[in-house]
């Protein structure tokens, strides 16, 4: 979602509230004031995406009983990732409900496949045959 929004529109409806402005007004400013936000937008899609892409490699290639590693880099990869967004947002008092939703989502549905998988993972991993 958000490399498509920086690579369309740029700004959601409650970017622009919470900035109390329009496109216009920001390109008044700075004409490059847009389409720098655009590519960061985009870029910082493409970071998320790679970063899925990840995820779901470590998840397919590594999903093993007793790889709690897997569990460990899952989880701190998800602090990582959710904690900044958390308190940056926080900080800087941007808390719509309906920005943060998505980012909500994923904590709940990531914690949730972490609780899920910790028994699995974690556990005692059976023998398995040498080579």
């Amino acid at each position: 979602m958000i490399s498509l929004v920086g690579l369309t529109g740029v700004f959601v409806p409650t970017d622009l509230a919470f900035l109390d402005t329009s496109p216009q007004m920001l390109e008044g400013v700075n004409p490059r004031l847009v389409p720098f936000v655009a590519h960061d937008r985009a870029g910082f899609g493409g970071a998320l995406m790679a970063a899925a892409v990840a995820i779901m490699l470590l998840s397919a290639w590594g999903w093993r009983r007793g790889e709690a590693w897997v569990f460990w880099t899952l989880a701190v990869a998800a602090v990582a990732g959710f904690l900044p967004t958390v308190v940056v947002h926080s900080v800087i008092h941007y808390t719509d409900f309906l920005h943060l939703a998505p980012v909500y989502f994923g904590i709940a549905t990531t914690a949730t496949g972490l609780l899920l998988a910790r028994p699995y993972l974690c556990a005692k991993a059976s023998a398995r045959p040498r080579d």
